[in-house]
Protein backbone atom coordinates (compact mmCIF):
# COMPACT_ATOMS: atom_id res chain seq x y z
CA UNK A 1 0.00 0.00 0.00
CA UNK A 2 2.81 2.42 0.18
CA UNK A 3 3.65 2.79 -3.38
CA UNK A 4 -0.23 4.02 -4.03
CA UNK A 5 0.18 6.76 -1.10
CA UNK A 6 2.90 8.22 -2.16
CA UNK A 7 1.46 8.18 -5.60
CA UNK A 8 -1.55 10.14 -4.13
CA UNK A 9 0.81 12.05 -2.67
CA UNK A 10 2.39 13.06 -5.44
CA UNK A 11 -0.74 14.08 -7.54
CA UNK A 12 -2.20 16.15 -4.70
CA UNK A 13 0.73 18.41 -4.87
CA UNK A 14 1.13 18.19 -8.72
CA UNK A 15 -2.16 19.20 -9.19
CA UNK A 16 -2.39 23.72 -9.62
CA UNK A 17 -5.07 25.89 -7.56
CA UNK A 18 -7.15 27.49 -10.46
CA UNK A 19 -8.75 30.96 -10.02
CA UNK A 20 -10.61 32.88 -11.81
CA UNK A 21 -10.61 36.24 -12.35
CA UNK A 22 -13.43 38.49 -14.08
CA UNK A 23 -14.58 41.68 -14.79
CA UNK A 24 -17.13 43.85 -16.75
CA UNK A 25 -16.22 47.57 -17.54
CA UNK A 26 -18.70 50.42 -19.02
CA UNK A 27 -16.84 52.46 -21.18
CA UNK A 28 -19.32 54.33 -24.09
CA UNK A 29 -15.71 55.43 -25.76
CA UNK A 30 -16.85 56.61 -29.98
CA UNK A 31 -14.34 54.97 -32.11
CA UNK A 32 -12.79 57.69 -33.94
CA UNK A 33 -13.97 56.99 -37.89
CA UNK A 34 -11.55 55.88 -40.51
CA UNK A 35 -8.22 56.33 -38.63
CA UNK A 36 -5.24 54.10 -37.01
CA UNK A 37 -5.25 56.03 -34.20
CA UNK A 38 -8.20 53.85 -32.64
CA UNK A 39 -9.27 54.07 -29.04
CA UNK A 40 -7.66 52.04 -25.93
CA UNK A 41 -8.14 51.08 -22.66
CA UNK A 42 -5.87 49.65 -19.93
CA UNK A 43 -7.45 47.61 -16.99
CA UNK A 44 -5.19 45.91 -14.26
CA UNK A 45 -5.66 42.91 -12.84
CA UNK A 46 -3.95 41.67 -9.34
CA UNK A 47 -3.74 38.12 -8.67
CA UNK A 48 -2.03 35.55 -6.53
CA UNK A 49 -1.86 33.22 -9.18
CA UNK A 50 0.61 33.30 -11.21
CA UNK A 51 0.19 31.27 -14.60
CA UNK A 52 -2.38 31.79 -17.09
CA UNK A 53 -4.17 28.82 -18.83
CA UNK A 54 -7.22 30.50 -20.40
CA UNK A 55 -8.28 34.11 -21.27
CA UNK A 56 -11.86 35.32 -22.66
CA UNK A 57 -13.08 38.32 -24.26
CA UNK A 58 -16.13 39.96 -24.02
CA UNK A 59 -16.99 43.13 -26.46
CA UNK A 60 -19.94 45.10 -26.87
CA UNK A 61 -20.28 48.04 -29.52
CA UNK A 62 -23.18 49.92 -31.23
CA UNK A 63 -23.14 51.77 -34.60
CA UNK A 64 -20.67 51.56 -37.41
CA UNK A 65 -19.62 48.87 -39.33
CA UNK A 66 -18.44 45.65 -38.49
CA UNK A 67 -16.19 44.97 -41.28
CA UNK A 68 -14.79 48.28 -40.44
CA UNK A 69 -12.94 47.29 -37.39
CA UNK A 70 -10.10 46.09 -36.21
CA UNK A 71 -8.98 44.97 -32.39
CA UNK A 72 -6.37 43.57 -30.53
CA UNK A 73 -5.59 42.70 -27.22
CA UNK A 74 -2.29 42.98 -25.04
CA UNK A 75 -0.69 41.58 -22.16
CA UNK A 76 2.67 41.54 -21.16
CA UNK A 77 4.38 39.44 -24.10
CA UNK A 78 0.90 38.18 -25.14
CA UNK A 79 -0.94 39.68 -28.38
CA UNK A 80 -4.05 38.46 -30.18
CA UNK A 81 -6.39 40.00 -32.35
CA UNK A 82 -9.73 39.84 -31.82
CA UNK A 83 -11.35 41.82 -35.06
CA UNK A 84 -9.50 41.84 -38.16
CA UNK A 85 -12.50 43.49 -40.79
CA UNK A 86 -15.53 40.83 -40.29
CA UNK A 87 -16.67 39.21 -43.58
CA UNK A 88 -13.90 41.12 -45.62
CA UNK A 89 -12.88 38.58 -48.27
CA UNK A 90 -11.22 39.41 -51.96
CA UNK A 91 -14.80 39.66 -53.56
CA UNK A 92 -15.71 41.88 -50.87
CA UNK A 93 -12.98 44.15 -49.25
CA UNK A 94 -15.68 46.07 -47.70
CA UNK A 95 -16.04 43.79 -45.41
CA UNK A 96 -19.52 42.88 -43.30
CA UNK A 97 -21.95 45.64 -43.14
CA UNK A 98 -23.64 44.54 -40.20
CA UNK A 99 -23.77 47.15 -37.18
CA UNK A 100 -23.30 46.42 -33.36
CA UNK A 101 -22.50 43.24 -31.37
CA UNK A 102 -22.26 41.54 -28.02
CA UNK A 103 -20.00 38.94 -28.34
CA UNK A 104 -17.27 36.94 -26.19
CA UNK A 105 -13.93 35.75 -27.95
CA UNK A 106 -12.71 32.03 -26.71
CA UNK A 107 -10.82 29.92 -28.11
CA UNK A 108 -12.86 26.79 -27.78
CA UNK A 109 -15.51 28.17 -29.61
CA UNK A 110 -17.08 26.84 -32.59
CA UNK A 111 -16.94 29.49 -35.50
CA UNK A 112 -13.68 31.81 -36.29
CA UNK A 113 -15.78 35.67 -35.90
CA UNK A 114 -14.35 37.00 -39.79
CA UNK A 115 -16.89 34.71 -41.12
CA UNK A 116 -20.10 35.71 -38.94
CA UNK A 117 -23.12 36.79 -40.13
CA UNK A 118 -24.65 36.98 -36.37
CA UNK A 119 -22.09 39.42 -34.24
CA UNK A 120 -23.98 38.41 -31.19
CA UNK A 121 -22.90 34.86 -29.40
CA UNK A 122 -19.36 33.00 -28.30
CA UNK A 123 -16.78 33.34 -31.29
CA UNK A 124 -12.66 32.32 -31.59
CA UNK A 125 -11.16 35.64 -32.11
CA UNK A 126 -9.96 37.10 -35.65
CA UNK A 127 -6.39 35.84 -34.86
CA UNK A 128 -4.81 37.37 -38.49
CA UNK A 129 -1.88 39.22 -37.80
CA UNK A 130 -1.94 41.18 -41.32
CA UNK A 131 -3.03 44.45 -41.74
CA UNK A 132 -6.81 45.47 -42.03
CA UNK A 133 -6.16 46.92 -45.50
CA UNK A 134 -5.26 43.29 -47.12
CA UNK A 135 -6.36 41.05 -44.76
CA UNK A 136 -8.53 38.42 -46.47
CA UNK A 137 -10.49 34.83 -44.56
CA UNK A 138 -7.42 32.98 -46.19
CA UNK A 139 -4.83 34.57 -43.80
CA UNK A 140 -3.64 32.09 -41.32
CA UNK A 141 -4.42 32.91 -37.89
CA UNK A 142 -1.45 33.14 -35.44
CA UNK A 143 -2.78 35.52 -32.82
CA UNK A 144 -5.53 33.73 -30.79
CA UNK A 145 -6.04 34.18 -27.36
CA UNK A 146 -3.57 31.29 -26.68
CA UNK A 147 -0.71 33.60 -26.89
CA UNK A 148 -1.73 34.36 -23.41
CA UNK A 149 -1.16 30.74 -21.89
CA UNK A 150 1.61 30.36 -19.43
CA UNK A 151 2.11 34.04 -18.54
CA UNK A 152 1.80 36.19 -15.17
CA UNK A 153 -1.86 37.28 -15.57
CA UNK A 154 -0.93 40.46 -12.74
CA UNK A 155 -0.45 43.61 -15.09
CA UNK A 156 -1.89 45.94 -17.52
CA UNK A 157 -4.47 44.66 -20.00
CA UNK A 158 -5.09 46.91 -23.01
CA UNK A 159 -7.76 46.92 -25.48
CA UNK A 160 -7.30 48.54 -28.81
CA UNK A 161 -9.97 49.60 -31.03
CA UNK A 162 -10.22 51.24 -34.53
CA UNK A 163 -12.19 52.04 -37.54
CA UNK A 164 -9.87 51.77 -40.74
CA UNK A 165 -12.84 52.63 -43.42
CA UNK A 166 -14.84 55.70 -43.98
CA UNK A 167 -18.40 55.56 -42.62
CA UNK A 168 -20.25 56.20 -39.79
CA UNK A 169 -18.93 56.01 -36.08
CA UNK A 170 -18.98 52.61 -33.98
CA UNK A 171 -19.22 53.23 -29.80
CA UNK A 172 -17.61 50.82 -27.63
CA UNK A 173 -20.41 50.66 -24.50
CA UNK A 174 -18.55 47.43 -22.35
CA UNK A 175 -15.48 45.23 -22.73
CA UNK A 176 -14.41 42.53 -20.21
CA UNK A 177 -12.19 39.95 -19.36
CA UNK A 178 -12.35 36.19 -17.90
CA UNK A 179 -8.55 35.33 -16.92
CA UNK A 180 -8.27 31.81 -15.62
CA UNK A 181 -5.16 30.84 -14.15
CA UNK A 182 -3.02 28.48 -11.56
CA UNK A 183 -0.39 28.26 -9.14
CA UNK A 184 2.86 27.50 -10.71
CA UNK A 185 3.92 23.65 -10.29
CA UNK A 186 6.43 22.91 -8.25
CA UNK A 187 9.81 21.38 -9.35
CA UNK A 188 9.61 17.39 -9.28
CA UNK A 189 12.93 17.52 -6.81
CA UNK A 190 11.07 19.49 -4.58
CA UNK A 191 7.61 17.71 -4.93
CA UNK A 192 9.12 14.56 -4.18
CA UNK A 193 11.50 15.64 -1.62
CA UNK A 194 8.20 17.06 0.21
CA UNK A 195 6.58 13.58 -0.82
CA UNK A 196 9.24 11.91 1.01
CA UNK A 197 8.94 14.16 4.10
CA UNK A 198 5.30 13.80 4.73
CA UNK A 199 5.13 10.38 4.90
CA UNK A 200 8.39 10.18 7.07
CA UNK A 201 6.44 12.51 9.29
CA UNK A 202 2.82 10.44 8.95
CA UNK A 203 5.19 6.49 9.85
CA UNK A 204 7.24 8.49 12.82
CA UNK A 205 3.67 9.60 14.20
CA UNK A 206 1.92 5.89 13.74
CA UNK A 207 5.42 4.81 15.42
CA UNK A 208 5.09 6.69 18.49
CA UNK A 209 1.34 6.09 18.76
CA UNK A 210 2.08 2.18 18.81
CA UNK A 211 5.25 2.35 21.45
Amino acid sequence: MKAPLLGSLLLAQLAPAATVVSDLWDVSAVIPDNSATGWSDTRYISSVSVEITNVEVYLETTGGFNGDLYAYLTHDSGFSVLLNRVGRTESNPDGSFTTGMSVVFSNTADEDIHSAVSMYGVYQPDGRNVSPLTVTETVERTATLMGFNGLDPNGGWTLFVADVSPGYEATVVSWGLTVTTSEAVPEPSTIIGAGVMSLLAMFRRRRDRNS
